[in-house]
């Protein structure tokens, strides 16, 4: 690709954006954008062509480059249609990691990769030190600023953390130099045709790394055998769940340690963690061996460690409302993150759940809202309410029949349903006690109602003024 090469960005989100500005400023003179929104003529650059509209994707075949955003698929007709006639087809995650001169970390899973990346972020500014000299560490991907936006201010001894999503990771041909791969629960099967699927588009963080690279995989989870046999330089493990490891970060009796060579030693203590709930032991475990990995002391990982209260929209303190604390997990889209802000209260708990369904099992979800005893009352919304009552049937059947045997007992959950989140908050606070907590952790997209999960977290503090 030259300046003089005819190029399609495929997308004008804020990576397609991202990437324009790029090509512009740097003497990119034949771009289109090309979307199915049709009122973007007027945001365009001078001289950038536009194809808006239903028809966006059609005769990409005139195109040298084409740069395709995360929301845009990369299996899509068109798109792979132009693959097969010699296109070359990119994308902006693509186009930074062959440009970029510095070492990248790159963190990507179902749930937690947000939080993750951010924790990585803030244990090696804390390395790094500051002033003139100092590394930098920058920020960015599904997170923060696209990565394009700095590419150009990046030298050779700075760090690059980016969170990817699986519509980032999608046809990756660069793989990070150091890749976290969190967890590979469901999610997404609006988008991926099955589970196996949306693995494939996960393992793409792996499978283009070297024999001098690393990667870290949680030992807790199954993925390992299926993962494993892609890496091909260093490995590193985790287990948040305790199992003691001769290289990588476990749990051990309330202590957080890490080992090298079988030797081994404290980092903290689990009741250092500032992040609320035992699930993040996932994202601080990974996040502690990629600090050793920089040579960061145990005692600065430690201090960051203890700073970092987490991310907005995840399981985030809000406000007390008549001595009922209420948390915003506007994150949670899909259930195993719905699970984990459930796990996360010991206190009498009221959850609002429901959104926009993406086809995903409730299954799982349903037997541990029944099961857990924290967990009073149940306020559901949205297109998914119908669903999850369902789900809910089916489990309450379920431990009806054979819970005994299985060691599980359905506690007296109450149910109900609402229409939107007005009157979900509203339910919630009057069936919650003085000292209770309500979480909205809705275990679904927002699109039902909201533009997107940042929307309804800030509808839903908006409520509580």
């Amino acid at each position: 690709m030259d300046q003089r090469s005819k190029i399609a960005v495929i997308g004008f989100g804020v990576e397609g954006q991202a990437m324009l500005k790029y090509l512009v400023d740097n003497g990119y003179v034949d771009v289109t954008v090309c979307d199915k929104q049709v009122r973007l003529k007027d945001k365009m650059p001078k001289g950038v062509s536009v194809r808006l509209g239903e028809h966006y994707l059609n005769g990409l075949e005139e195109f040298d480059v084409i740069f395709r955003s995360p929301g845009v698929p990369h299996h899509h007709p068109e798109i792979a249609m132009a693959r097969t006639m010699g296109k070359e087809v990119t994308s902006p995650t693509q186009f930074f990691l062959d440009h970029c001169p510095c070492t990248v970390v790159g963190v990507t899973g179902t749930k937690g990769k947000g939080t993750t990346s951010t924790l990585i972020y803030e244990i090696l500014k804390a390395g790094f030190g500051r002033g003139k000299k100092a590394r930098k560490v920058y920020l960015g991907g599904n997170i923060g600023n696209p990565p394009i936006e700095f590419l150009g201010d990046l030298e050779g001894d700075d760090v690059v953390v980016l969170e990817l999503s699986c519509f980032q990771l999608g046809d990756l041909k660069k793989s990070p130099a150091v890749a976290v791969l969190l967890n590979t629960t469901m999610d997404h099967l609006d988008y991926y045709p099955d589970v196996n699927e949306y693995m494939r588009a996960k393992e793409l963080i792996l499978s283009h790394q070297d024999k001098n690279d690393l990667a870290i995989l949680n030992k807790d989870y199954e993925y390992v055998k299926y993962y494993k046999p892609l890496v091909k330089g260093a490995l590193s493990f985790v287990s948040p769940k305790g199992e003691k490891l001769a290289d990588g970060c476990f749990v051990d009796s309330g202590k957080i340690m890490y080992a090298v060579g079988g030797k081994t030693s404290k980092v903290c203590l689990v009741k250092d963690i500032a992040l609320i709930g035992s699930h993040n032991l996932e994202n601080v475990c990974p996040a502690v061996v990629v600090g050793r990995e920089f040579e960061v002391p145990a005692r600065l990982i430690k201090k960051a460690i203890k700073r970092f209260k987490g991310l907005p929209h995840r399981i985030e303190f809000v406000k007390k409302v008549k001595g009922v604390s209420f948390y915003n997990d506007s994150f949670s889209t899909n259930p195993f993150t719905s699970m984990a802000a459930v796990d996360s209260f010991d206190k009498p708990t009221c959850l609002i759940a429901g959104g926009y369904d993406k086809g995903l099992s409730y299954d799982k979800w349903a037997m541990k809202i029944l099961t857990r005893a924290s967990l009073e009352s149940v306020v559901l919304m949205g297109d998914t309410a119908k669903k999850m009552l369902k789900a809910l049937d089916k489990a309450r059947d379920r431990l009806g029949r054979a819970g005994s045997k299985d060691g599980l007992e359905a506690t007296p959950t109450k149910i109900i349903e609402r229409k939107d989140l007005k009157s979900s908050v509203e339910a919630a606070l009057k069936m919650s006690k003085r000292g209770g907590i309500v979480v909205m952790s809705p275990a679904a997209a927002s699109f039902d109602q909201f533009e997107n999960y940042k929307e309804r977290g800030e509808k839903f503090a908006k409520l509580l003024e």
